[in-house]
């Protein structure tokens, strides 16, 4: 059963979270440099019973949500500068994902972590093998002539 996920892009998400939540998103994330109230957005979203993730750009580093990671259900690490579709995958980003999944199982967290960005076949396997368990698809399922087909490529 697939789930509404919400990636907020917004600046001061604390004020506005609680909408999304009460919408239909089942799994709400936001970006960590847009609040200085991360922990109050996470408390927001998990008393609404939805689940609760971060989102790091590629210039973030995950010491800064370290202290956050035991209460997240997810991390997105995006693997483009966010805001506009059909960027490259920064590849730099794979040894993030590494590093955040080896943090995971040193600490025995259950966050599961999502890449957002430049995402199609070739990428989407390395980021699998780095340890990403959610991936999203946007130009390049989207612009594909044969959607059908890259899904399936996709999913293999």
């Amino acid at each position: 059963d697939a789930l509404p996920i919400c990636h907020l892009m917004i600046a001061r998400p604390e004020e506005y979270v609680e909408r999304f939540c009460n919408v239909g998103c089942d799994m709400v994330s936001f970006h960590i440099e847009a609040t200085n109230h991360a922990d109050r957005v996470i408390q927001i979203i998990k008393n609404s019973g939805k689940k609760a993730g971060i989102v790091l750009n590629p210039q973030t580093p995950i010491e800064s949500v370290k202290y956050l990671l035991p209460k997240l259900d997810y991390v997105l690490i995006m693997t483009v500068n966010p805001g506009f579709g059909g960027q490259k995958f920064i590849s730099e980003m794979l040894e993030k994902i590494e590093e955040l999944a080896k943090i995971r199982e040193e600490k025995g967290y259950s966050f599961l972590i999502q890449v957002d960005g430049g995402v199609n076949v070739e990428t989407s396997k390395l980021c699998r093998d780095k340890g990403a368990d959610l991936l999203v698809c946007g130009s390049f399922l989207f612009g594909a002539e044969d959607k059908e087909k890259i899904l399936g490529e996709l999913l293999r």
